[in-house]
């Protein structure tokens, strides 16, 4: 599927249907995942993936108990090994932890449209619980959980987007000028109809 078809199409996903991803399937979403950007290129982040029923329902219950979770037949738990990035960046580790996750996860969630699967990013849960569950040594953080399977539900139209010219800024916060000289040419629309008359 082409990039921007991808980014379109990504929903998060909270009915799945029971159908199985192949391993293969995981592997390749995985692959995808291990390409994300990582502070000093020291690629802390670890996958552990969950397809054991019982385990799921532990996650999903230290999840504030959101019970919509075990209809999805996969969980992918992207931690980070926190000391490692300890040992280079001190104080910042914590950050850059997260940061590394997310760029990971969010790889996965793609590769998962591309490949005809969906996610959904669950944030809210209790770290030690999930980290007593996976068996995590003390050094790996459980991040994020992601839900992952075929989805079993159309997803309503994404909610509205804030404009782009609202978040948006130039050198500094609250300027709207680019300061280029192409600027005047940003509405291309308006500048064609009056080439046109």
């Amino acid at each position: 599927m082409e990039l921007d078809a991808v980014i379109k199409e990504r929903r998060s996903i909270r009915k799945y249907s029971d159908k199985m991803p192949k391993f293969e399937v995981i592997h390749n979403i995985l692959e995808s995942a291990r390409s994300a950007p990582t502070s000093g290129n020291l690629q802390d982040f670890r996958f552990i993936v969950v397809h054991d029923k019982k385990t799921k329902e532990e996650i999903a219950e230290a999840s504030l108990n959101q019970t919509w979770m075990n209809s999805a037949p996969v969980f992918i738990v992207v931690c980070s090994d926190v000391q490692r990035l300890e040992s280079f960046y001190k104080e910042r580790a914590k950050d850059y932890s997260l940061q590394n996750s997310a760029a990971a996860a969010m790889l996965i969630s793609l590769k998962a449209v591309d490949l005809d699967l969906s996610t959904c990013w669950v944030n809210i849960f209790d770290q030690n619980a999930v980290s007593r569950i996976l068996k995590l040594s003390p050094n790996i953080k459980p991040l994020i959980i992601l839900t992952l399977g075929y989805k079993e539900e159309n997803p309503k139209k994404p909610l509205l987007k804030i404009p782009l010219s609202r978040i948006t800024f130039f050198n500094k916060f609250r300027n709207k000028s680019p300061g280029w000289p192409i600027e005047k040419y940003l509405n291309i629309k308006e500048v064609i109809k009056k080439k046109l008359k």
